[in-house]
Parts: structure tokens; C-alpha cells; sequence
């Protein structure tokens, strides 16, 4: 275990120690001097066992209760964890305990993805009160709040507040790290905007990321310029130099992975589900990423045309194009043809669809990728003809059957279908369905449904739960009682699988209350909402069971090429919301290039990062992989079957592959 992890996980459990009293829990048993050490040694399930035996013999229960929970915490078990806490009154907790009861409902919160939640429990704490070594957890918590709620300014605050309470040297070179990977992804204009009105440690840090955006030949006298500036800051010295040595080279950062994954610093997020390229996009998050990468883009076209794309590069959906842009840059970078266009962007936050498009194709534009959000292909659409293909990134009527213009979209809609014909292959007929009570989970019911019923599938029931909530026990129960449900009667024939609609928060709490009203487990089948994009994160354990179809390039082990796993840092570096815009990005690249071929029809595919990609009229269809959530792991399931409803509605028809 490093050495930061040691010292954050011993002074944690220091802080939890406590010093109030000459209580029980401060005794110096075999009991508790054992549990001290498996936890130090990371041992935590065997600490909380401990824990939770003094907690039936102490007089202190609930202080080993908080101690017990923070251990199942950092095994992974949320749901150990909640337990505990739920048999703890808070009310008659002592002011101290209160604050760390605070703290570990906190993780819980930002372990599923609530940050708001988290960060209101946060706010109520009096940091006053808090001891050092709390103040260190209570910092970055709300360091990984604000990264999940897409605060990258506050974030970096949270974690220079952090810096000033640590003395151990590879903690502050990580944490300074993660300042810089925050701020860098930032929009170059947000930080000189607000830098000069930022002072102290976090000005500083903000002139840094600043000076490091200049050219290559006037980076090492800006850095120069900025530590004559900045003498006494906690960036220069190592850090710096790390830039510094690279001799001009162009800035190359490899983010940490998200602190939230740091056992002893904060949980791991839990994504919004909905990714923006379908037609009921989520809100955007409050913040902007970094300037796009410079790889691949030039200012003049190359001897054989370039590619020109369109994404909203600043602006809401600035984070959403720039996993775009990260995956096509990956490709392009990939291609070892020396005659490969370049890539030129445009930003069309604002901007005159047609007008834009236009003015790529007079500069020479080979083909163009984009626009990525529904409306603008639709602006796009009506703006005229297109004499230079356009590979589109989202779907809209207006866009259907127009010459030279082709819809790539990772729409839901493909994924319910897909995921119905697998429950059908496996020779399933009746299908209960929930789905979340919103205008999305109401478009999918009614997807599902068609579907589902033009294949000669039942649904013996439909129910809705409200997202968010706390308990879904009485949801589970609703669904799988006996009485007629919105899309049945009385009498319907008994459910063979459940079809969910949730994402992973709501997946982790309806799954496990699915499982304990059956004595026998009815399947359990949902969409890639299921899956956050962490194939061996503990909370999957609360899925166990769930089969999904989504991504391959999400699925698969494989560490070759522009794999998941070879392009780690650029997985690290991408909101998770928006992770399934990378390999989309890297099929668009791909993608353009081999559309002739996909129009000839007949069998002609393409295995990309997103699917197995053909060509049906102008829209590209998907065709996923398949998996079901083990204890620790995916089990891959292979490739999803594609079913064509025939007319009779018994036997619908199974599409080669």
C-alpha cells in the first residue's frame, strides 16, 4: 500500500478514535488493538467484524458502529455500511461522533452518485469543530463532490485547503496533481477571465495552468516568469520541474484517476445515466472542460483534404465534445496511413450550421463529422445540400433519407431492442417492466412495449419508481405482486424476466430488493444505463445478476490498440457521464472513411469500438455485446442478437451473423 494511503488511513482512524471521554472505546483491549492493525493493514472486512463484536459488548455501541461502517465503506460494501449506520440514533451521538456519522453518510451519498445530497450534509458540519485529521476527509469529500457535479474551479480549492493540512511528501505531489488536472480542465478563457481576481494559492495555481498553454517555444520562459511570481508556492519546486524538464515538448498531462477512487480519500461517483447523443439529452453540468487536444487540428488543410468536424467545443456541451474529440484524436493518432487527413474543428456553440458547414467544404473539406446535438442536426438538415459527406452524431427527423447526410447516434432505443430479443433468444416471453417515473422512462415503456409485443412477447405488468429514492422496497413488492399492473389484467400469465430501466444508483438499490421478494430469482434484464463504466467496482455486487447489452469497447478485456485499457488516461481525464462518447469519437473517425463500403449493403459491417456498425438507409445501426454482473466481475455474454418482428407474431426472425 503506498505510503500516502498508510498515513491518510492511519490518521483517519485516529480521527475516528476520538478523544472525548475514558469510555470503553478507549481501552487498550487485544480487541481493539487487533482491529487497529487489520485495519492498518487493510484488512477492512475483518476490522469491521471486530468492530461490530464490540459494538454488541461496549457501552459505546454506536462509536464501533461508525468505525464498523467506515471499514465496509473502504471494503466496497455500501450496503454493510448503511446498515450499520441505520442502527445508529445520531440524535444522541456525541458532537464529535455526529460530525464523523456526517462524514461516512456523506461517502454513502457520493458513493451513489448524490453529490448534492453530500455536499448539503457537508454544509451542515461545523469545520470548526472538526479535528485536523477530519478536516483532511472533510476536504476531499467535497474535492469529489464538486469533480461530480463538474465544479472543477472548487474543486481545486477543496484540494489547496487539503495541501495546507499534509506534511507527507507523496501526498502533496498527488494532490498537487490533482489541482492541475482539475484546473486543465477548465476552458482556457474561464481561467484567464477569472485568475486575476483570484488570489493566494489558488491564483497561483490558476497563473501555472495558464503559463503552461503557451507555445512551445515560450513555455520555459513562462514558467520562469511564473516561479520568480510565485516563490513560496506549493508548485514550485518538484512539480515544476517535472514541466520544466520536458525541454519544450508540448504539455502532456495524465490525470490521476478521480481521488473518489482513492479507498482512503473519498468513495467512488456514480455517473448521471443519459449520454448526450440521443434525443432526450440530460441537463449539462455546471462547468466546462480543458481546450480541446491540439494533436491532430491545423490551421490549412493538407495536400489531400482534411476532415472537418463540428462540436460544440465551448459552451454546456463543451465536456460532451471534448470525449468526442479525445476518442477521434485517439484514432487518428492510431492511423498509420502517412497519407491520413487532418482533423480541423469547429466550434458551433452559437454558431451558423449551414454557414459552417459550407465554409469547410469551400476550404477543401474531404468529409465532415458532426454536429453532435440533436437540434443542430436538425439545423443542419434544413440548411441545404450537401456536396461533402456528413457523418452526423446524433438523430433527428429532418436529417432522414437526405442525400449525403449520414445519422450515427447511440440511441437508447437500439439498446432496449437489443436487450428484449437477448431476454428472447433466451426464451423468455413475459416480461414484467420498470422504468422510472420521467418523460425518458415513459418514452422507453413505450418502446419497450411496441417492441416487445411486435416480436409476441407479453407484459404481464408495468410499474414506475420515482428516481432518487431512498428505498425501493415497496417498489419491489408492487412489481411483483399478484395484482394487474397499467399493461395487463388479473390473471396475466406468471412474469419469466424483469426488463429495468435505471441507472447504476437506482439499479444497486432496486436489484437487491428485486432479489429478496423471490424465493426463486426472476432475470433480471436492463439497458447500458445499468452500467456506470467500472467493470470491477465492488458496488456491482448489488447487480449480480443483471444482464445489459452496451459498448464492446466497454466490455472488453482486450489491452491492444485503442482499447479501454490502453487509452487509461484518457478514460481517467472523462467525466463518466460522458465515457461513451470516447469510443464514439473513435468510431467517427473510422466510421467516415468506410461509408461507401457500408452502402453497398448485402452484409457489409464494420466492428468498431461502439457496436458492430452497418448501414440501413442513412442511419448507422449498432449492433452491441452483451454481459451479466458477477460478484467481482462481467461475465461477457458475446454479441446481442439482432430479431427482425415477422408477421407472425410467435416467431419473429433471427438475422444472420
Amino acid at each position: 500500500m503506498p505510503k500516502a494511503k498508510q498515513l491518510l488511513i492511519f490518521s483517519l482512524l485516529l480521527a475516528l478514535a476520538g478523544c472525548a471521554g475514558q469510555s470503553t472505546r478507549h481501552r487498550d483491549t487485544p480487541l481493539i488493538a487487533e482491529a487497529s492493525e487489520r485495519f492498518r493493514n487493510g484488512d477492512y472486512a475483518g476490522a469491521s467484524q471486530i468492530y461490530q463484536r464490540l459494538a454488541e459488548t461496549s457501552d459505546d455501541a454506536d462509536y464501533f458502529r461508525l468505525l464498523a461502517a467506515d471499514a465496509e465503506l473502504r471494503a466496497g460494501n455500501d450496503r454493510a455500511a448503511r446498515a450499520l449506520l441505520g442502527a445508529i440514533k445520531p440524535d444522541e451521538l456525541a458532537e464529535g461522533d455526529q460530525q464523523r456519522y456526517a462524514l461516512l453518510r456523506a461517502r454513502i451519498d457520493l458513493n451513489q452518485g448524490n453529490a448534492r445530497e453530500a455536499m448539503a450534509r457537508l454544509d451542515g458540519i461545523d469545520y470548526q469543530k472538526l479535528t485536523a485529521p477530519l478536516r483532511v476527509h472533510y476536504h476531499t469529500l467535497r474535492a469529489s463532490a464538486y469533480n461530480q457535479l463538474g465544479d472543477m474551479l472548487e474543486c481545486a480549492r477543496e484540494r489547496v485547503y487539503y495541501g495546507q493540512l499534509t506534511n507527507n511528501p507523496e501526498a502533496i505531489q498527488k494532490n498537487n496533481e490533482a489541482i492541475y488536472d482539475a484546473l486543465n480542465r477548465l476552458p482556457y478563457k474561464v481561467l484567464t477571465d477569472l485568475q486575476p481576481s483570484t488570489q493566494g494559492t489558488l491564483g497561483g495555481w490558476m497563473a501555472l495552468v495558464i503559463a503552461l498553454h503557451s507555445s512551445d517555444a515560450s513555455r520555459t520562459q513562462a514558467l520562469q516568469v511564473w516561479r520568480a511570481n510565485y516563490p513560496g508556492h506549493p508548485a514550485n519546486g518538484v512539480f515544476v520541474e517535472g514541466f520544466l524538464g520536458k525541454k519544450g515538448k508540448p504539455v502532456e498531462t495524465t490525470p490521476l484517476k478521480s481521488p473518489a477512487k482513492e479507498p482512503a480519500m473519498a468513495p467512488t461517483p456514480t455517473p448521471a445515466p443519459v449520454p448526450v447523443p440521443v434525443s432526450a439529452a440530460p441537463m449539462p453540468p455546471p462547468q466546462q472542460p480543458a481546450p480541446p487536444n491540439p494533436v491532430p487540428a491545423q490551421t490549412a488543410p493538407s495536400a489531400g483534404g482534411f476532415i472537418g468536424v463540428m462540436l460544440p467545443l465551448t459552451g454546456s456541451y463543451a465536456q460532451a465534445a471534448q470525449a468526442v474529440r479525445t476518442g477521434m484524436s485517439a484514432a487518428w493518432n492510431a492511423d498509420t496511413n502517412p497519407g491520413r487527413p487532418e482533423l480541423r474543428f469547429v466550434d458551433t456553440q452559437g454558431a451558423d450550421l449551414g454557414a459552417a458547414y459550407r465554409k469547410l467544404a469551400d476550404d477543401g473539406a474531404k468529409s465532415v463529422i458532426g454536429p453532435l446535438l440533436k437540434e443542430e442536426v436538425a439545423a443542419l438538415a434544413r440548411s441545404g445540400n450537401f456536396t461533402v459527406p456528413v457523418l452526423a452524431l446524433n438523430q433527428a427527423s429532418e436529417a432522414n433519407n437526405r442525400d449525403g447526410l449520414y445519422q450515427f447516434a447511440l440511441t437508447p432505443e437500439q439498446e432496449v431492442e437489443q436487450t428484449a430479443s437477448l431476454a428472447w433468444f433466451d426464451g423468455r416471453q413475459n416480461a414484467l417492466l420498470l422504468a422510472p417515473a420521467s418523460a425518458f422512462g415513459q418514452r422507453m415503456i413505450n418502446h419497450f412495449s411496441t417492441y416487445w409485443k411486435n416480436l409476441g412477447g407479453k407484459i404481464s405488468n408495468i410499474k414506475t419508481y420515482q428516481p432518487g429514492a431512498a428505498d425501493y422496497s415497496e417498489t419491489a413488492k408492487r412489481l411483483l405482486s399478484n395484482e394487474a399492473g397499467e399493461a395487463g389484467t388479473a390473471g396475466a400469465p406468471p412474469a419469466e424476466f424483469i426488463f429495468m430501466i435505471a441507472d447504476t444508483r437506482d439499479g444497486r438499490l432496486l436489484n437487491p430488493h428485486i432479489e429478496n421478494q423471490e424465493s426463486t430469482r426472476i432475470p433480471v434484464y436492463a439497458t447500458s444505463l445499468i452500467f456506470d463504466g467500472q467493470p470491477s467496482a465492488p458496488q456491482n455486487a448489488d447487480l449480480s445478476g443483471v444482464t445489459f447489452c452496451d459498448s464492446p469497447w466497454l466490455l472488453s478485456n482486450d489491452t491492444g490498440g485503442l482499447s479501454r485499457q490502453t487509452m487509461h488516461a484518457e478514460v481517467a481525464q472523462t467525466p463518466a457521464v460522458y465515457l461513451r462518447l470516447l469510443p464514439m469519437g473513435i468510431d467517427a473517425y473510422q466510421l467516415i472513411a468506410t461509408l461507401n463500403q457500408l452502402k453497398s449493403g448485402g452484409q457489409s459491417q464494420f466492428s468498431g469500438a461502439t457496436g458492430v456498425l452497418t448501414l440501413k438507409g442513412n442511419k448507422v445501426n449498432r449492433q452491441l455485446h452483451c454481459a451479466q454482473f458477477g460478484d467481482n466481475n462481467l461475465q461477457p455474454l458475446g454479441i446481442a442478437p439482432t430479431l427482425q418482428p415477422s408477421a407472425s407474431p410467435a416467431a419473429p426472425n433471427a438475422i444472420p451473423q
